[in-house]
């Protein structure tokens, strides 16, 4: 799978020395993945407006960094976790902003007082209707 290549405007956590990713995305945007450069590591990331409904404010310091606009084209993407044969966790907490313009992302960290519908490590079981 080819991906492209975007500048980390603002730290990925856990890996604050990584600058450059590969992301790829794929099952028609509900899926992506980055490749972490220098790294011998790969997130696998959802996005969250498939799974359930998902708004947030992006900081302005964030906006700044990946210089977004009103017409700026952006993905949001977070990364989950698959624990078990079934089970998939997902943080709705730290989103990765990607600026398709520019190649650029930055990861949020958002307070959980501010949004206390959304966890650090959710079950995806409570998204899916059977």
């Amino acid at each position: 799978m080819k991906g492209e290549k975007f500048h980390i405007k603002s730290p990925i956590l856990g890996f604050d020395n990584v600058s450059e990713v590969e992301f790829a995305e794929v099952d028609d945007g509900a899926l992506g993945f980055l490749s972490l450069q220098g790294q011998d590591v790969e997130l696998l990331l959802i996005n969250p407006y498939k799974v359930r409904e998902y708004s947030f404010e992006v900081p302005v310091a964030i906006q700044t960094l990946l210089d977004i606009h009103k017409n700026s084209k952006v993905k949001v993407f977070c990364v989950f976790v698959r624990e078990k044969e079934s089970e998939i966790r997902i943080n709705f907490l730290a989103p990765i902003i990607l600026n398709d313009d520019n190649k650029t992302l930055a990861q949020v960290v958002l307070n959980a007082k501010e949004y206390p519908n959304f966890g650090v490590a959710e079950s995806i079981k409570n998204y899916i209707k059977e």
